[in-house]
């Protein structure tokens, strides 16, 4: 199993907390009262759970997302392949702290995760090609490069076949861009 010596990453005004089996009923009670906690609380519950490969690692890290304090979203880090050391993120911020920088503000955390503590080589990311929000949140984030668009790669909210931007960031770039000792681990509630 795929274990971990922190609970929390802090990096300025962001920080993420792993979200397990234990804290999981305290997360979702935090994600009540908002004017989107229906689509916030259902994507809790099947994107940011932890999950387990056949051999114990885990392949799902998800977190809850504070800025300054305030519960802003939620930011995941998942791994695609463990023999190729591939990753992905995503993210969901709260409607009323959208434009406040959360998600891409989230990626350094997540890049420190995915390539200094698990060794990946690649951590993907995408969004439809009508999401002009996650668009900008993407391309706002230092390192993430666009690879192409993938024809009617999944299903929209509608239940139509839409394309997909993709994009990456490899371990070289994340080397060159950004400093590990920026990360700080906090390894209690």
């Amino acid at each position: 199993m795929t274990s971990l010596p922190f609970c929390a990453l802090r990096r300025g005004p962001i920080t993420l907390h792993l979200i397990n089996a234990d804290n999981f009923p305290d997360v979702r009670r935090m994600f009540t009262g908002f004017t989107d906690s229906a689509y916030m609380l259902r994507e809790m519950d099947t994107s940011y759970l932890p999950k387990y490969d056949t051999s114990g690692r885990r392949i799902l890290f998800g977190f809850y997302a504070m800025l300054d304090g305030e519960l802003a979203g939620g930011s995941l880090l998942g791994i695609s392949d463990w023999d190729n050391l591939h990753g992905f993120t995503g993210a969901d911020t709260l409607l009323h702290m959208r434009g406040r920088g959360v998600a891409p503000g989230s990626k350094p955390h997540l890049f420190y995760l995915g390539f200094h503590r698990l060794g990946l080589n690649r951590i993907e990311t995408g969004c439809f090609v009508s999401n002009k929000a996650s668009r900008r949140s993407i391309e706002k984030t230092p390192g993430f490069v666009y690879e192409g668009t993938l024809r009617r790669f999944s299903r929209n909210e509608q239940g139509e076949f839409e394309d997909e931007r993709r994009y990456a960031i490899l371990r070289e770039d994340w080397v060159k861009l950004y400093n590990p000792t920026e990360i700080e681990e906090i390894d209690s509630w």
